[in-house]
């Protein structure tokens, strides 16, 4: 009963982190006079930066202690990945291709804390491999994600006239790649869990999974639609703001059909 009740906990801390940045955006936009900001992620330039990047680094947390050893799971530790790096690394200010830059110093102070962690975690994860508490398959792909990401990001945070450019490689904004690829994730996540699993989910749980998928990809397009075409209008916030209650969606409901279960399927050994 103890890994059942640490299992659901977990699963209602997610939620309680998706309530609690969603109430620091909604306290902002109060305060702001019901004025937006061009995205949920502009949040991170206001007072609501403590909850947004504490939230996302919960979850990354979270994510990985919910891990096991199944497709969903591989997928989850995956979407951890990715986590950090949206709360570590800010979108442009006020939809803008840039960073002010007193904000530099935090941005990559914080990626040489995510560098330093992720190879301490990829080198636990070979050590747990060996010793066959963690399967292989799932430290090569993990581990290979992570590993190519902190690649990527250490040489264009770090790396002498190309991080002149940091947090944008280019006119593309980092901040939105991690986003795309941590909501993807959850995209993809209710497609196994109907399709890829041994017990059938009920019909009313199937449908809700597969209309969240469908919506998760609809969002993120609008989103990078968005974010290309018009960068300050609406639309980039419309989109984050589907994902975010979209997923909400899929792990509350998740949650509750996995309540009782004996042995959940994200626990659950090979």
């Amino acid at each position: 009963m103890t890994g059942l009740r640490t299992h659901r906990s977990l699963r209602l801390a997610l939620v309680g982190i998706v309530v609690a940045i969603a109430a620091s955006v909604l306290i902002q936009l109060a305060h702001d006079g019901w004025v937006p900001l061009p995205s949920i992620s502009d949040y991170f330039y206001s007072p609501a930066r403590g909850v947004f990047v504490g939230g996302l680094t919960a979850a990354s947390v979270s994510l990985f202690a919910l891990s096991g050893r199944d497709a969903e799971s591989i997928l989850l530790d995956v979407a951890a990945v990715f986590a950090p790096l949206i709360a570590i690394i800010p979108t442009g200010y006020r939809g803008r291709p840039f960073v002010p830059d007193d904000v530099l110093p935090t941005v990559r102070n914080g990626v040489a804390v995510y560098l330093v962690m992720v190879a301490a975690l990829v080198l636990l994860a070979v050590i747990l491999a060996i010793r066959g508490e963690v399967a292989w398959r799932r430290v090569v792909i993990v581990g290979s994600t992570a590993g190519l990401a902190s690649a990527a990001l250490g040489v264009l945070a770090f790396a002498p006239g190309v991080s002149e450019s940091f947090p944008f490689a280019g006119r593309v904004n980092l901040h939105l790649v991690a986003t795309v690829c941590f909501f993807a994730m959850f995209a993809a996540i209710p497609l196994v869990t109907v399709f890829g699993r041994t017990e059938r989910a009920e019909a009313v749980y199937r449908r809700i999974y597969l209309a969240v998928s469908i919506v998760i990809v609809v969002a993120l397009v609008l989103t990078v639609v968005a974010a290309i075409i018009h960068p300050e209008g609406d639309g980039v916030l419309i989109g984050e703001t589907v994902a975010l209650v979209t997923f909400a969606v899929f792990w509350t409901t998740q949650t509750i059909e996995r309540w009782r279960d004996a042995d959940p399927p994200s626990i659950i050994a090979a």
